[in-house]
């Protein structure tokens, strides 16, 4: 499962999150491969990612993208409600943020 926690088995997915990916989805035209979603406190230090990272929250996601493609995908991102979308580049991903509190 996308947001499933791959140590601790822990499913967290903020509903904005979701409607905001469905929103992409559509915007895009294409199926999001997400790289990571929920993280546990654990598994987020294991993969060097941010101690208040968003992704604990379940209010983050990476999705892959080719990276002459980042460009396009962050602004259709953020036309979709995303207050955040960085490209990795070099890494074949976005990491997108919902922003709430």
């Amino acid at each position: 499962m996308e947001f499933q926690c791959p140590c601790c088995h822990t499913v967290m997915l903020s509903p904005s999150l979701a409607l905001k990916l469905q929103s992409l989805r559509l915007k895009w035209g294409a199926p999001l491969i997400i790289n990571s979603g929920y993280r546990c406190e654990r598994h987020n230090k294991e993969v060097g990612g941010a101690r208040l990272s968003l992704h604990r929250r379940g209010m983050a996601a990476d999705v892959r993208v080719a990276e002459k493609d980042h460009p396009r995908f962050c602004a259709l991102a953020l036309e979709a409600g995303f207050t955040r979308a960085l490209p990795y580049g070099g890494s074949g991903f976005v990491h997108l943020e919902t922003g709430e509190n």
